[in-house]
């Protein structure tokens, strides 16, 4: 008996250039979807309506299901605005800037790139003093954790995990129309299998990238203790950057996925830290996820 694959596998061989106009269109469709058809090497950038004097205009992720914000560096830039009480809207539209990442900002007529460049710019542009209590040495520590975090761990976590081993259900999670979801895992995942190989992760065993990631969050765990946030009593810049970070781990990876089992069963401090920023900074969390 002829399965539907062998149907399939015939039609795609008798019938290719409506399959080819088919999977442009398909391929089309789901850049459009994902990142707004914006073209990373324009120098212009499309004027938000929202767009007002004094107004961050920030651009990104769309929520997830569970998540707030599935980049978490859009989500580090978020937490940050709050936290400096920064007033600042929320654009769907467009989340890709000039230079083919998220976030990006809109302020005063002008386009900023780059979660790390944009706080340093709205540090200085609103007198942010949340880190001006912080010694030298200090200072240090959060880059440290912030380089570690953002050019390691991410890989070992949330990138492989996600996109690698759960890919389905992260097109779930994030309500993608099933040729988004269908176009995403086709065309956009093997390039991020390309990704973490050049990055240097993804020439490791599933193993050894456990390994990894685990070192890296008991480090994290070390450095945070029993205190409530990184550097003290009070909450700095770097506590939204590892936010960011352990909260898509709790919330934005699948319940029980090995990276979500083993912060919360190996650092409950990490889990506990996550949950404090959450109610201090995110009392509309579950509104948002809602509408998502």
């Amino acid at each position: 008996m002829t399965s539907n694959i062998d149907h399939i596998t015939d039609f795609l061989g008798k019938n290719p250039y409506p399959v080819i106009a088919i999977t442009i269109i398909g391929i089309g469709s789901c850049y459009f979807y994902i990142t707004g058809g914006r073209n990373s090497k324009s120098k212009s950038f499309p004027k938000s309506p929202l767009a007002k004097p004094g107004l961050v205009v920030l651009h990104g992720a769309n929520p997830g299901s569970s998540i707030v914000n599935p980049s978490p560096y859009v989500l580090k830039l978020q937490t940050f605005l709050r936290m400096a009480k920064i007033e600042y809207v929320f654009d769907r539209n467009n989340p890709m800037g000039r230079k083919g990442k998220m976030p990006w900002i809109e302020l005063d007529g002008d386009a900023y790139c780059d979660s790390t460049f944009i706080i340093e710019h709205l540090t200085k542009k609103f007198n942010v003093s949340i880190d001006r209590s912080l010694s030298e040495q200090q200072k240090a520590v959060a880059r440290v954790i912030q380089k570690t975090i953002e050019e390691n761990t991410i890989w070992a976590t949330i990138i492989y995990n996600r996109l690698i081993e759960e890919a389905d259900w992260f097109v779930n999670m994030m309500k993608f129309p099933w040729f988004v979801g269908v176009i995403f895992k086709l065309f956009f995942v093997p390039p991020v299998k390309k990704n973490l190989y050049g990055h240097g992760i993804g020439r490791h065993t599933p193993q050894e990238i456990r390994h990894i990631a685990r070192g890296d969050l008991a480090a994290l765990s070390a450095l945070l203790k029993d205190k409530s946030f990184f550097l003290g009593d009070q909450p700095t810049t770097i506590d939204a950057c590892v936010f960011s970070f352990t909260a898509n781990i709790i919330y934005g990876l699948r319940p029980g996925s090995w990276p979500n089992e083993m912060i919360k069963s190996e650092f409950p401090n990490l889990v506990a830290f996550t949950n404090r920023m959450k109610e201090n900074y995110w009392p509309d969390w579950d509104e948002i996820i809602s509408k998502a």
